[in-house]
């Protein structure tokens, strides 16, 4: 089903305008059964087509059933947050924030960037030995989308490193224990494709918007 996608078309909405069609910078989405349709193995989910889309039918997964059902069966659930946080929440200082997030179930809150370090210290060390001269940071799933579905050839340059939210929970692991849950928090579409419970980093990624929505219906204010 296209809604288990990280972006998707509502139907019921779209207008046959074809507006998304047109901006679409991979042309990852077809008309099908009179509505724009994104196609998944196609799509690297950097969210033109939302912001483009003049009838909000475009959509983003919502996945805060997600956050809530891991904050009922886990006894300690962390927040990974992404450090462009002060830029979406500009008018409240972080103590409001992460007392906001407490009040919503979670253990902790502990930003990104710690995570970003550890990768930034892999990626010098990267440099320093690379011998072809050319890397592409592996940091961002859009563009390991992009070269991986649309210039294969160059899918060796990709780093072996992993994100810097992959970085941040396996420390967060490292340092709460294994069985923790964790809830990454970024203006990031893209992040909801990069859970693989498989791999035991994070176990939900929510965007701002997503957040907003949850504090809402919370009833919670942040001033």
């Amino acid at each position: 089903m296209e809604k288990l996608n990280p972006i998707y078309t509502e139907e019921t909405e779209c207008q046959d305008c074809y507006k998304c069609v047109r901006h679409c910078p991979v042309k990852a989405i077809k008309v099908q059964n009179g509505s724009a349709i994104v196609i998944p193995e196609l799509c690297i989910h950097c969210g033109t087509c939302v912001d483009i889309c003049p009838s909000g039918a475009k959509k983003i997964r919502n996945d805060l059933d997600k956050a809530k059902h891991l904050l009922q069966s886990k006894e300690r659930v962390i927040v990974s947050l992404a450090p462009s946080f002060a830029t979406e929440f500009s008018e409240v200082e972080a103590e409001q924030l992460i007392a906001a997030l407490k009040k919503l179930g979670f253990y902790g809150v502990s930003e990104t960037a710690l995570g970003a370090q550890i990768v930034s210290a892999g990626c010098a060390e990267l440099i320093n030995n690379s011998a072809s001269g050319v890397l592409i940071s592996s940091a961002c799933p859009v563009i390991n989308q992009f070269v991986l579905k649309y210039y294969p050839q160059y899918k060796d340059y990709i780093t072996e490193l992993i994100s810097p939210v992959q970085a941040h929970s396996k420390f967060l692991r490292q340092e709460y224990g294994q069985d923790i849950g964790i809830v990454f928090i970024s203006p990031c579409i893209a992040k909801k494709d990069e859970i693989k419970p498989q791999e035991n980093f994070m176990d939900v990624a929510l965007t701002f918007e997503d957040l907003q929505e949850w504090l809402q219906e919370a009833k919670l204010s942040l001033c």
